[in-house]
């Protein structure tokens, strides 16, 4: 017997990574272009973070640690939302969890039942329409503006506020969209939190990938409305697989204890996160090295390129992405008739040429007629890519 909750789940970016495993079966060569995970590519993890990981291990620190978190990790963790964020946290205001999306669970399930409602931005990263719904809550998109960029549209935010609203999604650099919010929009939609007396939820994992718009961190802005913050290590230090996330806490007020009370006791019933994991992130914190910024330079001349060669494709429109590693372009399906809807143009692309994307719908209902392309791999990948989807959409 298996529960209507987990019948219910989806999760479109593994969901078309099951069927790309069937064709690379066959021989044929899949361009893996669907997961944001650029280990996989030519960024590597830094010898020097891997080191620390080893040394770790035969240091003996394979044991339990701190359900929080080991503490070391925690104070460097404040040393640098201070210096990047100016945000002034203390150890007790982290907890370490296993990669941003166990951050996300903790939080949503400690938040949500009796069908009460997450406010989050449309389109938006899955996990957390299925969370949402997993805990008997709501997802209610609000609408980031495709003419505007994709910048939050704040009407539509105060529209949908309710009696049931428990909290309002900033996800800045935004996943599947690109998008760095303002700091105008972020400051709007602050006031609007702080006039409802709800908390924001800020998902910071694509801080430190950023081009031309500098990344703004909500709880710099203010001291009044509380804001429950995720950030990691997956992406900016290459490190996806070891799963090294945090939840901070900016809540000068206290509206907050009980919440993170909830949240510190599922935390103590898996008992910790990656011991080891977590000794070395104390070492990549604290010697961030070149690293990052490397992999924004390389970025940025993908992203270039990509957008270029999708700005050429009749049928296609796009904006170009201010952060992280995505493009979400739309598809003209009067000019396409072939195909009903994203899913199923994603699905033949990947048929007939190997190139795995991501269809719109999977991120909720203002990415319909989208999909979502990452531009991680290498220039002379990409430049196949984008002739093998040019070919195939004439």
């Amino acid at each position: 017997m298996v529960t209507q909750r987990v019948k219910g789940m989806s999760y479109a970016i593994r969901d078309v990574a099951a069927v790309a495993n069937e064709i690379k079966k066959t021989g044929k060569i899949v361009y893996q272009l669907n997961i944001g995970d650029p280990v996989i590519f030519d960024f590597k993890t830094p010898d020097y973070i891997s080191q620390a990981l080893a040394d770790a291990t035969f240091a003996g620190q394979n044991f339990y640690v701190d359900s929080l978190g080991v503490r070391e990790l925690r104070e460097e963790i404040c040393i640098y939302e201070k210096k990047k964020n100016n945000v002034d946290l203390k150890a007790d205001d982290v907890m370490i969890t296993s990669g941003v999306t166990e951050g996300i669970f903790f939080v949503l399930a400690s938040l949500l039942e009796s069908k009460n409602e997450l406010l989050i931005p449309g389109p938006s990263y899955p996990v957390y329409i299925n969370y949402s719904k997993f805990f008997d809550g709501v997802p209610v998109e609000y609408e980031l503006d495709e003419d505007d960029l994709w910048e939050p549209n704040i009407d539509d935010i105060r529209k949908k506020i309710s009696d049931k609203t428990q909290a309002i999604l900033i996800c800045s650099p935004n996943n599947p969209t690109g998008i760095v919010y303002s700091k105008n929009k972020i400051k709007q939609i602050i006031d609007l939190a702080g006039e409802y007396d709800v908390p924001i939820l800020s998902d910071e994992i694509y801080d430190q990938i950023t081009f031309e718009k500098d990344y703004v961190c909500p709880a710099s802005l203010t001291n009044d409305v509380p804001i429950i913050g995720m950030n990691g290590f997956s992406k900016a230090h290459l490190a996806t697989g070891w799963r090294m996330g945090y939840i901070y806490y900016h809540d000068l007020r206290n509206k907050l204890a009980e919440l993170k009370e909830a949240v510190e006791k599922m935390a103590r019933a898996r008992l910790c996160a990656n011991s080891i994991a977590q000794y070395a992130a104390i070492e990549a914190i604290k010697n961030p090295g070149p690293h990052t910024e490397e992999m924004v330079k390389k970025l940025r001349e993908r992203r270039d390129y990509s957008f270029k060669r999708i700005k050429q494709i009749e049928g296609l429109s796009c904006n170009n992405a201010d952060g992280a590693f995505y493009l979400f372009p739309k598809i003209d399906f009067k000019e396409f008739s072939k195909w009903k809807n994203d899913k199923e143009f994603v699905i033949d692309l990947l048929k007939n040429t190997g190139i795995c994307t991501v269809f719109g719908s999977g991120f909720g209902t203002y990415g319909k007629d989208h999909f979502r392309i990452t531009f991680l791999p290498d220039l002379n990948t990409l430049e196949t890519v984008y002739n093998l989807l040019e070919d195939f959409l004439k």
